[in-house]
């Protein structure tokens, strides 16, 4: 099997509607808080940087065009600093506690939530 990497950064507001939607492509993502400028800086804010998510998705190759167009769908807003979508490459996924090499959808290795 064939595995990417899927990063996107959104807008806060979107996220609990994005993982309603996402549920029956993902089984698991990592959701953090960033700071940061793109494209877009908030010349208001005293530091030129803007609160968005960062999702992060392991994802059989099968399933990323659904992944990306969900996210698509649900964060597109009409305005510079929406966030961004991208779609890497994965060569190797392992546990560290074991050490062994495993893939995301690997039951007997991974914790369900």
């Amino acid at each position: 099997m064939i595995f990417k990497y899927v990063i996107a950064v959104i807008r806060p507001d979107v996220l609990k509607e994005l993982e309603a939607r996402l549920g029956p492509h993902v089984r698991g993502m990592m959701v953090t808080k960033v700071m940061g400028s793109g494209g877009y800086t908030n010349f208001m804010s005293r530091d030129l940087s803007i609160e968005h998510i960062k999702i992060e998705i392991f994802a059989e190759e099968s399933t990323v065009d659904a992944i990306v167009r969900t996210i698509m769908e649900v964060a597109h807003y009409d305005i510079p600093g929406a966030g961004i979508v991208a779609v890497l490459p994965m060569e190797r996924f392992l546990h560290i506690r074991t050490g062994s090499e495993a893939f995301p959808d690997d039951s007997t290795n991974l914790p369900r939530r």
